[in-house]
């Protein structure tokens, strides 16, 4: 019987319409305690570096690995439940979290296979009457040659990137990534935010093509709809009316797992979310085209399955 872990499903959080606040330190370590505790076997890691190249034959994967059945399903739903691998097109895959995660723990390898002169940096630190010039002068000595940080780190990912851990900030960025478009938008968001619509609007007006989902959980929802209603009704929308009733804005629900952005087809932004919680975590801003493909096909995907924002007038 074939078994498929890691289905998409909808996983949209209840959430502030307007403003979103910081996670707390727990939250955020409780986030990091379940990342270490799905890669805390070596089952576990040999599955999660198989998914490097992806895994297309879970029952050659498991053989490879000398691994039973149960060992191998139990350690992948963990990596999935943790938002480390993902399933696409039948095969497992790193997320983009995931990628990352995996630098990371290239970096921790190469730490431990240079543990013995790090012990030793720790001694030579703790010598008396040694100054800061010849402590560095003889640690520059022991590390050289030594790349502890691999090649790209997460550039070679992402591009170039910066990561912004509130909301907040993230909505300034996206605001600036939409003004700035020259062609095309396509915005997925989680979280009702009138500045966002606002600017997606003011952007149309230049002709820049843009489909915008909400998610289809803020239709039950009396404040957005208030939100939406004084925002998009031609009697008081003003000067936005014209490009309301053009198609090079439009604005639909559906069932959002994540927010992304997709700006002419380079500049991206992706949200990750708690995954306990489902609340904004932080999020991730690059200029990559072959991620904005797949994020842009996942966002075509959305808009198939979508339904029209339909403004309730009372």
């Amino acid at each position: 019987m074939k078994r498929t872990i890691g289905k998409r499903t909808c996983m949209s959080p209840q959430i502030p319409l307007v403003q979103v606040e910081g996670e707390t330190s727990d939250l955020t370590l409780t986030y990091l305690e379940g990342i270490f505790s799905a890669l805390s076997s070596v089952d576990a890691l040999n599955i999660f570096y198989a998914a490097e190249d992806g895994i297309e034959s879970s029952t050659q994967t498991i053989k490879e690995l000398n691994l039973t059945q149960k060992r191998y399903y139990t350690n992948l739903k963990r990596l999935i439940d943790a938002g480390l691998v993902e399933r696409v097109n039948g095969r497992y895959v790193h997320t983009t979290f995931g990628k990352i995660v995996h630098k990371l723990i290239e970096a921790l390898r190469n730490a431990v296979d240079q543990k013995e002169k790090l012990d030793l940096i720790d001694r030579i630190l703790k010598v008396k009457n040694l100054s800061e010039d010849e402590a560095e002068e003889i640690i520059s000595v022991l590390l050289k040659d030594v790349n502890l940080i691999p090649d790209g780190y997460i550039t070679d990912t992402l591009g170039p990137v910066r990561i912004i851990e509130d909301w907040e900030r993230a909505i300034q960025e996206i605001m600036r990534a939409i003004y700035e478009s020259k062609d095309k938008i396509l915005f997925a968001c989680r979280y009702h935010d009138i500045r966002l619509v606002e600017a997606c609007l003011a952007t149309a007006q230049r002709n820049v093509k843009i489909r915008f989902l909400v998610d289809e959980e803020l239709k039950a929802s009396h404040t957005a709809q208030i939100l939406l209603r004084i925002l998009l009704n031609d009697n008081s929308a003003g000067h936005f009316s014209g490009i309301l009733e053009s198609s090079d804005f439009q604005m639909r629900y559906a069932c959002i797992p994540y927010s992304f952005l997709v700006a002419d087809e380079e500049c991206v932004m992706l949200e990750i979310p708690m995954p306990t919680h489902k609340k904004f975590f932080f999020a991730f801003f690059f200029h990559n085209r072959r991620l904005s493909e797949k994020l842009s096909s996942l966002f075509e995907d959305l808009w198939k399955e979508s339904s029209d924002t339909k403004i309730d007038q009372k």
